[in-house]
């Protein structure tokens, strides 16, 4: 198990490189390159090709990605999904694709809704902080029935 929880620390490491050069694209204004680093470090969290899973339901995608994963390591794999997806909305929004933006930061909501109802973290606070971030993005009446239920359905747990 020593070994896996190092890949994982190797793997979030990675994706930490990944988000610094989206970001550097994105500064500079180099959408499309900032938009394929994301996707190539999806495929990375994935161990999968960007068909193979972004083709799915968002709960099927958060099923694949957590697969055999212990709850703390599959916690951090889901909001690692939700941070690139997040980027991928700051990215889109920049470049002037509200819609898209739009679409990307919902997914990272739901992802992490998703994360806090099934995979509950011992620090409630930075849960709270990240879906408050997230809510920030976008605009209450423009929310997924699926995303809403799952705001009620933490809300009711709280």
């Amino acid at each position: 198990m020593p070994e896996r929880q190092d890949y994982i620390l190797r793997l979030l490491e990675e994706l930490g490189r990944f988000l610094a050069e989206v970001v550097k694209f994105r500064q500079a204004g180099h959408y499309e390159a900032a938009l394929l680093t994301l996707l190539q470090a999806q495929e990375r969290l994935f161990v999968r090709s960007v068909p193979e899973f972004m083709t799915r339901p968002i709960e099927e995608q958060v099923h694949l990605l957590v697969l055999g994963e212990t709850a703390a390591i599959a916690r951090e794999k889901c909001l690692a999904y939700a941070n690139l997806l997040t980027e991928a909305g700051h990215t889109y929004r920049a470049g002037g694709q509200l819609v898209l933006a739009q679409g990307a930061y919902q997914l990272a909501l739901h992802v992490t809704l998703l994360a806090a109802l099934k995979l509950p973290s011992t620090d409630p606070a930075d849960t709270q902080a990240r879906i408050l971030a997230l809510r920030g993005w976008l605009p209450a009446d423009e929310l997924r029935d699926e995303v809403k239920q799952l705001l009620d359905r933490l809300a009711a747990k709280a």
